[in-house]
């Protein structure tokens, strides 16, 4: 045993470097073997070793190890005794034991002996490391010769001993801290709740009326839509959150004791929280938080108490009847329509017998077969059983169904539920009595019906269908009804049937085979689809008609419609062959006649001039004729232009006044003023159309009479009215006044009539110009209005196309250039031109043209088309890419007027079109439209 001395200065120092070496090291096996190291340094020791001892004292296992290399390494367990029974109850007592050579140690046995000449032990430390009373490890130091140990050196070895094993449970105890506190730091992180750690402030009178926030964790933002709270207090992060949310905590941490509480946070947006709060002894007033954001759970509990209270109110509203019974038959609830279907008892328990039961096959049931018996023998009965009931003169029919309520594998009830199915059963028995009617009607009528599911497969065919092709029932389901059709009407058959769907109806004509006489006969078939209640297509219902009559018919009014137009057709022929037969001797009369006036026979005057008179009246019937037959046959042509349709108005104004003068008639004219009325017209027409309205007011108006014109733009259109207070018409017969050869004869009239030709006339003109003309009268002696009314052209406003060139030489005159290969036409034009004001050039070819056009530079190039040669079309886009930057107006001239040819002008350049020859008027109208002259 070793006495305990107190260390020499170079002990001293070697104690406080080891220290100061281990105070660094957090590492228990580190700390070991930087002693360990630092021990053999200073003694010149061969090994210093660590060893830890077992529960018992008796075995130990090295931990660290520092040799010279003279010893060789203690490896695996050893036992204590086996180094002398000495060694080790000195080393379980806590005592030092120290040795200078083993050789000679007395009380070793043989084995003990070995065990030292092995470990090449031969002086040795043993220093016991004793922990509350346990002997928990040893710290020795060997020597591989015999070595006396001096009290210094010994008292050295049980000091590091001492301080190094303190040191070692320190560490120890620090890993372990800090694995424990991993531990919870990270359960601590991962618990899905809420968990925060707080401090209560409190008042002067020790209420509770905030916390400060010491540590949370992760949860605690997702559960309260918090972040960055450590270290500030609830009335910072939520300024309006509710003082009842203080007071609990406060509780905690004066009470000591925990509390668990749900309750609502409006401040945190209406949360709702479950919270176990407890105090954290020793730590002020600290309360740990546990919490849980319920806010789903409340809305879900909330919700399933709606549910239930709609769930009831349903029960209770449904017209249906529900019923919960026990295994006796006893109902345990039923709501108001059960109580008034059935009452409180159940069929099978009713005593006074009055339901019939039966299944879906109608066979009568007992009532043990009722469904609530067999609901009670655990079956579900869907409610497919009706009950019968006759009681007090009331027939009622209610179907009934149940089910099982089971617990711990046995039935403990059942559920039923009835619906009053008496308007269904009288449905039912109607429809069936209807189908039954519909059946014999089918059978009783002409028609073939049959139905059908999409796309003209047949499922049924009525009696009649075999009766008239041999094809029976089987043979004419699905596409089988198609070898009866004409096979030249199959394929139209099939694609009315595939367009049906689309059209909502299926409708053909076709040849069916007739079975008696092997014929075709045509028949019409149709077919309407029946949908459900979604709109879905269920079947067709169709039927099949003999129309071979109905086709003979067809047959023979086209024959006579052939023949009628015919008959028309040589009626024109005839009308205009008689129109130009009958010219040619009125034309030698006319001049005869005019000659005659001429020379002034004054016994004869007043006859010549009725003479004149009738003539000119032929005349007018002879040119009636002529229009008629160009209408009818569709040769009729208009010259369409641009022109201001007042201008056509003063034509026919002009051309009727003399018959309105001679009538005794006075004329008022009120046009619309100008530029209003640009249309696109035949001026020729349109003014044949008015004369003709003027001379028929003229005609049936008694004199003195008073005829009226007027036109008026109105938006997009423009109307003229012709009235006049003549004879007027029945209102019944206006509408027929427009048709050909049509007449209004009246009794004791005594005016000058017609053919009935002219208003035909007026209503042909007025449409071909998209237009529509109208009569109007209140009757016989009340006058008579018509209205025609035609579309206007917009009016160009000033400068959208009227560009003038810088080149003319004064306001009003313009360089203009005629080029056409007709040279008396081009010479007209030229001197009207020059005649009007305008520098002129004419060119007689299309190269000519080209020629003059750059020294010329005219502002209007007027050009026929089919010139010889270099066309117009060709010398008209030459132009064009010799003028890029000044403007330049190109007028073609062309006897072609249609809209193919007014088109192709366009595209090859040309701003207008006319149609030769060019009138005057047309051609002032342009000038003035595209130059500004006047």
């Amino acid at each position: 045993m070793l006495e305990r001395r107190s260390p020499d200065a170079g002990s001293q120092s070697a104690l406080l470097a080891l220290e100061d070496g281990i105070r660094r090291i957090r590492d228990a096996r580190a700390v070991m073997a930087f002693a360990a190291e630092h021990l053999a340094r200073h003694l010149g020791a061969d090994r210093v070793c660590y060893a830890e001892m077992d529960k018992a004292g008796r075995r130990f296992a090295l931990q660290v190890e520092h040799t010279s290399g003279r010893l060789p390494p203690l490896t695996g367990q050893q036992r204590l005794d086996a180094f002398g029974q000495d060694v080790g109850d000195s080393m379980r007592r806590g005592d030092p034991l120290s040795c200078s050579d083993t050789l000679a140690q007395p009380g070793l046995n043989r084995e003990q002996q070995r065990t030292y000449r092995d470990s090449g032990i031969r002086a040795y430390i043993s220093v016991p490391l004793v922990r509350d009373g346990d002997f928990k490890a040893i710290l020795a130091v060997h020597h591989a010769e015999v070595r006396v140990w001096t009290p210094v050196e010994q008292q050295l070895v049980q000091d590091v001993g001492d301080r190094t094993w303190a040191a070692v449970l320190r560490t120890r105890v620090a890993v372990e801290l800090r694995r424990s506190e991993a531990r919870f730091r990270q359960l601590f992180e991962s618990i899905d709740q809420g968990f925060c750690i707080i401090d209560i402030a409190f008042d002067a009178d020790g209420h509770a009326n905030d916390y400060r926030f010491i540590e949370v964790n992760a949860a605690f933002a997702r559960h309260t839509g918090l972040t960055d709270v450590v270290g500030r207090s609830m009335r910072e992060v939520a300024v309006d959150l509710e003082a009842d949310w203080y007071e609990p905590y406060g509780d905690v941490a004066r009470t000591g004791q925990p509390r668990r509480f749900e309750t609502q946070a409006l401040g945190l947006g209406g949360r709702w929280f479950e919270v176990y709060a407890f105090p954290l002894e020793g730590i002020g007033h600290q309360v740990g938080v546990l919490f849980s954001d319920i806010s789903e759970r409340r809305r879900i509990s909330d919700a399933v108490r709606e549910s239930q209270v709609q769930l009831s109110a349903v029960i209770e509203h449904v017209p249906v009847g529900i019923g919960l019974f026990d295994t006796e038959g006893r109902y345990l609830m039923t709501n108001p329509r059960l109580q008034e279907l059935v009452g409180d008892v159940l069929p099978s328990h009713d005593p006074r017998s009055r339901w019939r039961a039966y299944d879906v096959e109608g066979r009568l049931l007992s009532p043990e077969e009722y469904p609530n018996s067999r609901a009670l023998r655990g079956e579900t009965v869907p409610p497919t059983v009706d009950f019968h009931s006759y009681l007090d003169g009331r027939e009622r029919w209610i179907v009934f169904g149940a089910v099982p309520l089971w617990r711990d594998g046995k039935v403990i009830g059942g559920i039923l539920v009835a619906q009053d199915i008496t308007e269904r059963r009288r449905v039912e028995s109607a429809l069936r009595e209807s189908e039954w009617r519909l059946s014999t009607l089918i059978q009783g009528i002409p028609q073939l019906v049959w139905r059908s599911s999409d796309r003209g497969r047949w499922t049924w065919a009525s009696p009649q269908w075999e009766q008239f092709t041999g094809q029976g029932q089987d043979a004419a389901i699905g596409l089988g009804w198609l070898e009866a059709i004409h096979p030249e009407d199959r394929e139209a058959t099939l694609e009315a049937w595939a367009q049906a769907g689309e059209a909502e109806v299926m409708a053909v004509e076709h040849r069916v085979r007739h079975a008696g006489s092997g014929d075709h006969v045509w028949h019409s078939t149709r077919s309407r689809p029946l949908r459900d209640p979604q709109g879905r297509i269920v079947e067709w219902l169709g039927t099949t008609t003999d129309i071979q009559q109905f086709k003979a018919l067809q047959a023979r009014q086209r024959e006579l419609l052939e023949q009628q137009a015919e008959q028309n057709r040589r009626k024109d022929e005839f009308l205009a062959i008689l129109a130009h037969e009958l010219r040619n001797p009125l034309a030698p009369l006319r001049t005869t006649l005019e000659l005659l006036v001429e020379a002034g026979d004054a016994p004869f005057a007043r006859s010549l001039t009725r003479m004149q008179r009738q003539v000119d009246h032929m005349v007018r019937l002879v040119e009636d004729l002529l229009e008629v037959s160009r209408i009818t046959r569709g040769t009729i042509e208009l010259r369409r232009e641009q022109l201001d349709l007042n201008e056509v108005l003063n034509v026919a104004i002009d051309t009727s006044r003399p018959w309105i003068e001679q009538a005794g008639h006075a004329l008022d004219i009120a046009l619309a003023p100008p530029p209003c009325c640009q249309v696109d017209g035949d001026p020729v027409r349109l003014a044949q159309v008015f004369s003709n309205l003027l001379n028929n007011a003229a005609k049936f108006t008694h004199a003195p009479g008073r005829i009226a014109l007027a036109s008026v733009a109105e938006g997009d259109r423009v109307r003229v009215t012709v009235t006049d207070d003549g004879v007027g018409m029945p209102p019944e017969r206006i509408g027929g006044i427009f048709n050909l050869f049509a007449q209004i004869r009246q009794e004791k009239q005594h005016m000058l009539s017609g053919l009935g030709i002219g208003l035909t006339l007026v209503r042909s003109i007025v449409e071909l110009h998209g237009g529509r003309v109208t009569a109007h009268s209140d009757g016989i002696g009340r006058g008579s209005r018509f209205e025609v009314e035609l579309p206007l052209i917009p009016i160009k406003a000033p400068g959208d196309e009227d560009m003038v060139d810088p080149r003319m030489d004064a306001p009003g005159r313009h360089r203009v250039m005629v080029v056409d290969d007709n040279r008396d036409a081009a010479d007209a034009i030229a001197e009207y031109l020059e005649f009007a004001g305008q520098e002129v050039a004419v060119a007689y070819d299309g190269e000519s043209a080209l020629a003059r056009f750059p020294g010329f530079a005219p502002a209007m190039v007027l050009m026929d088309l089919g010139m010889p040669g270099l066309s117009g079309f060709e010398t008209a886009a030459r132009m064009r890419a010799l003028r890029v930057e000044a403007p330049l107006i190109l007028v073609a001239l062309s006897g072609w007027t249609h809209e193919d040819d007014k088109r192709r002008s366009r595209e090859a350049g040309f701003d207008v079109h006319l149609a030769k020859p060019v009138e005057v008027a047309t051609l002032r109208r342009v000038m003035a439209e595209y130059l500004g002259t006047a």
